[in-house]
């Protein structure tokens, strides 16, 4: 069995303290929450006293013996009859108990005393206070000192020293599983297990050992990593003895505020009793936060959310919300709205219940929200409610009428700025109105004092997602040592942003590792949703993938619709540059379930609808590409800074799909021209290499070299090296750029690379060549073992070529006639003047001089005739 003495780590200095008060003569109460280590320490604190010689009797509560008299001591072999018959008394067990201890360094340790019958209590009490012997005993939280097990008023106990078993310090926690699990645990997996956990060091514990059955939590070179969210059905055992000695009451009002969310303490008042309250937090079970001039409730640890959320008892949560809106007479339309969503029959039963939870979690926070910014609508309020609003398509409608009554001028500053920007996000994204956003945000900085800088940072943002990267980003972003720290950590994140829009992914990757950990390791911040964008134009594209896969999971975990779009919209795009598609629709499939995001996330709706297009349309699928692309053109958005938001990309993919590769190539060239004129270099970048992908011309390829030096990362340089490897039909390079491909996510190029530097060696007579290349992709098809990738890309069309048909094209593309063509695949001039016939009918060619430059355009992706 695995040592448990790691469990008292942080606890060193109150051992040292509860060893001083029992050898001086005094009694302890060791006071904590379910799975605190109150157990732990006494085991502790006992080997601590045994090793001074000191005589520990141990004692343990059972609670499903409290009913019977005397029954602790009795298990605990301090009296009893010896003959069944006969009756015990208490004096028996009492001078059994004094036996026990009659030596003079003796201690009786009480373990669970909550759970100890009232007399096996009464007789410890009785004998403390005759002989003087002290007792150490762990009790839970909650029970005044002066009370008996079963919460009987006593006035007559004696004194106890007590220490309380607070939740251990990260540092402390990471040095506990870094034992427990005899190895590192990944940084930001570490701060996710800390926040569900809150520092209980049991709950932890048994966080890990479930993850880890499951395999969501897999040992890694880089130590334990969580693959996916670390919430187990096994979890519920765990979480049940947490709420243990909790009264139905208690129990339901502890759910209410699960459901509700983070709330004003007025908020909570109406829903629950002051007594339940303050019994909630007697057993740090929930938190009252300042925040300004207002006092908010949260549960903790964030664990019990999660239990609660993954509960499936329906009745019970519709007579809980039921409460709710009665309780705070939320009359709003909007709940009707709510109430009557309905979910698509074709989503799957675990995107469902992921669904039914957000309307859940939508419902409820509409409603509090709405209360709260009625009765006090102040900046602050209306911030929270607008959020709410905007994670339900029907509840949008009301958003314009809370910033027509909420007066900015008033609350903090704090407060005030996120409310200016609210409105100028509104007024950009969705009204469209990017000038009247920004002379918003101009016009509103009076009186914010250092907040005001909150509104250049969006300002910033607004402009680099919808028209160009401010000339003056870098004066209006710079960071100042006396700003509060939320204001530098919104500067940082619009650094973050600016930087991965320029294709500066080292400088962004430095300004990360600046943004505390707090923050950087929190899915629903931007910062956290950002970083992933840095490590895959840095190149680390299983980082990457890691990094989204990880934010998602927690994200669908946690109920954040917005964080959960966001980390989906990387994996899915990741899962095209890989060519995995099963990747990307098992994304999309999800995301599209929940519905539309936040009009606020429209950047990432029109990404979406692009990446499905694309992948519609690669796989044959015209009709439902077609589909995707016009819901994407009709958003009217284009976005400048991230790969995937210009519908272009859908639209070049349909031209090459209809047989028109020059007419793809152009478009995305166009797209990638305009994109680098604006600072959008990593998209633009993306952009022009896709067109190369398709056709390029040296003077293409000499442009992009010298505009692709201002962009770094391993993400775009591999791909261009390939470009060049490829135009030059260098087979050399050709076999090393296969391994970068491959390592920054293009496995399906890759392969291509592969085939093609095969083709050029055979032709140049390089045995050796063609044998390495013919090594590496045996080696990369064993590493992608059973997931296909696709290697056509845009190869894909509406025509349908046969092997034949296709090998003769290739060989009218070389400049063969029909006679040697005959020669060259031994069958009859007739033959394939009848093939060639057929070709053009099906492409829509007019005459061989056409087919010969379709050909070529796609020559370069296509393996050798005959391979």
């Amino acid at each position: 069995m695995r040592r448990r003495g790691h469990v008292v780590l942080g606890r060193e200095q109150n051992l040292a303290v509860a060893e001083s008060v029992v050898r001086s003569g005094g009694s302890i109460d060791v006071v904590g929450g379910r799975f605190s280590g109150r157990s732990a320490f006494l085991s502790a604190l006992r080997t601590r006293l045994e090793n001074h010689e000191w005589n520990v009797v141990s004692v343990r509560g059972v609670a499903s013996l409290r009913q019977h008299g005397l029954a602790a001591m009795h298990l605990a072999g301090l009296g009893g009859p010896s003959d069944p018959r006969l009756g015990s008394t208490l004096q028996t067990t009492a001078d059994a108990l004094r036996e026990a201890t009659r030596a003079p360094r003796s201690v009786l340790f009480l373990d669970d005393w909550d759970d100890l019958d009232e007399s096996s209590w009464g007789v410890a009490e009785s004998v403390r206070r005759t002989t003087g012997l002290p007792i150490v005993l762990s009790r839970l939280l909650g029970l005044r000192a002066r009370h008996t097990p079963s919460g009987l008023t006593a006035s007559t106990l004696e004194p106890s020293y007590v220490i309380e078993m607070v939740p251990i310090r990260f540092d402390e926690l990471e040095q506990v599983l870094r034992e427990h699990l005899e190895g590192p645990v990944e940084t930001s997996t570490m701060s996710r297990i800390y926040a569900k956990s809150g520092g209980i060091i049991g709950l932890a514990l048994s966080l890990v050992d479930s993850a880890r059955r499951e395999s969501r939590l897999v040992n890694t070179p880089g130590g334990w990593v969580a693959v996916r969210d670390l919430w187990t059905p096994g979890l519920n055992g765990v979480v049940e003895g947490h709420l243990e000695n909790l009264g139905q009451d208690a129990r339901d009002a502890l759910e209410i505020i699960a459901l509700v969310g983070v709330a004003d303490v007025e908020t909570v008042r109406k829903l629950i009793s002051w007594e339940t309250l303050e019994l909630l937090e007697e057993r740090a079970m929930v938190e009252l936060v300042a925040s300004g001039s207002r006092q908010l409730v949260s549960v903790v640890p964030a664990l019990l959310v999660e239990f609660f959320r993954h509960q499936p008892l329906a009745a019970r949560r519709i007579r809980l919300t039921e409460l709710i809106m009665e309780r705070l007479g939320a009359e709003s339309p909007v709940n009707v709205l709510i109430a009557n969503s309905a979910l698509s029959s074709d989503v799957g039963e675990g995107d469902a219940l992921f669904v039914r939870l957000l309307q859940e979690r939508a419902r409820t926070r509409s409603i509090v929200s709405r209360v709260e910014w009625t009765e006090n609508p102040k900046p602050r309020t209306a911030v929270q409610y607008v959020h709410a609003l905007l994670q339900i398509a029907d509840g949008r409608n009301f958003v314009a009428d809370v910033f027509a009554k909420t007066d900015s001028s008033i609350g903090d500053s704090s407060g005030r700025a996120e409310f200016v920007v609210m409105r100028a996000e509104w007024r950009a994204l969705v009204l469209n109105d990017l000038d009247g956003a920004l002379d918003d945000l101009s016009s509103s900085r009076e009186g914010l004092d250092d907040y005001a800088r909150v509104l250049d940072a969006t300002a910033v943002r607004l402009e680099t997602m919808m028209r160009e990267v401010p000339v003056d980003f870098a004066s209006l972003l710079e960071l100042d040592d006396a700003l509060p720290d939320a204001v530098r950590l919104v500067l940082k994140e619009t650094q973050l942003l600016v930087l991965i829009t320029l294709g500066r992914f080292k400088d962004a990757h430095r300004v990360f590792a600046s943004i505390p950990e707090r923050h950087s390791t929190n899915v629903s911040s931007r910062a956290n949703q950002l970083f992933g964008w840095v490590l895959l134009g840095e190149g680390a594209f299983d980082d990457a993938v890691q990094w989204s896969s990880r934010g998602l999971d927690e994200a669908h975990g946690l109920l954040d619709a917005d964080a959960t779009f966001n980390h989906g919209y990387l994996l899915a795009l990741c899962g095209v540059f890989q060519g995995d598609y099963a990747m990307t629709h098992e994304v999309l499939d999800t995301l599209f379930a929940i519905g539309e995001p936040s009009p606020l996330l429209v950047h990432t709706d029109v990404a979406l609808l692009c990446i499905a297009s694309v992948v519609a349309f690669r796989e044959g699928n015209s009709a439902l590409g077609e589909r995707y692309l016009t819901e994407a053109e009709a958003v009217g958005f284009v976005g400048l800074n991230m790969p995937g938001q210009n519908p272009l990309w859908p639209r070049a993919q349909l031209s090459a799909f209809n047989g028109s590769p020059q007419a793809a190539a152009a478009e995305m060239w166009r797209a990638g021209v305009l994109q680098w004129k604006a600072g959008g270099r990593f998209s633009a970048a993306v952009a022009l290499l896709t067109s190369a992908e398709i056709v390029v011309t040296d003077e293409q390829l000499d442009q992009m070299k010298a505009m692709l030096h201002e962009v770094d990362g391993e993400f775009v340089h591999a791909y261009l090296r390939f470009l060049i490897a490829r135009h030059t039909r260098d087979a050399a390079c050709l076999v090393a750029e296969a391994e970068a491909l491959a390592n920054t996510g293009r496995s399906g190029l890759a392969l291509n690379s592969l085939k093609l530097a095969i083709e050029v060696a055979s032709h140049d007579q390089r045995q050796d060549l063609v044998d390495e290349a013919e090594e590496s992709k045996a080696a990369l098809l064993l590493k992608l073992g059973n997931r296909g990738v696709d290697t056509r890309r845009f190869l894909v069309s509406s025509v349908t070529l046969t092997e034949r048909e296709m090998e003769i094209a290739q060989l009218v593309a070389t400049g063969l006639a029909n006679p040697e063509i005959a020669t060259r695949l031994v069958v009859s001039v007739r033959t394939v003047e009848s093939h060639l016939h057929r070709i053009l009918r099906k492409t829509s060619l007019a005459n061989r001089a056409e087919l010969i430059a379709y050909i070529r355009g796609l020559e370069s992706h296509l393996p050798a005739p005959g391979y």
